[in-house]
């Protein structure tokens, strides 16, 4: 079993930065304000300070989504911390479905 089983294989998290090139909220919701994990405002590409969120495509209660570019989006550290809502977790599919294609 893996020490760190959440941390991302080498060059997934870079992968996944340069696919989406900031904050994807930032994208979807055009009044979205990208901020740290400590609120603090920062530009929506600024990659040192996004994070990455899992989105599951299987929809059941208990399955975690695969460590891979497929189930990954670059988000703002605040959006991220603050558990992103249904409807853009929903924005998040379809963004992904339409970046697989």
């Amino acid at each position: 079993m893996r020490r760190h089983p959440y941390a991302f294989p080498k060059g997934l998290r870079w992968a996944v930065f340069i696919r989406d090139g900031g904050c994807v909220l930032a994208k979807l919701e055009p009044d979205h304000e990208c901020r740290d994990v400590w609120g603090q405002p920062h530009a929506w590409n600024d990659t040192d300070r996004c994070t990455l969120e899992h989105v599951k495509s299987d929809l059941r209660m208990g399955v975690r989504a695969p460590n891979d570019a497929a189930h990954l989006v670059t988000l703002c550290g605040y959006a991220n911390v603050n558990v992103p809502s249904k409807a853009q977790r929903a924005m998040f599919r379809e963004y992904l479905a339409g970046v697989a294609a």
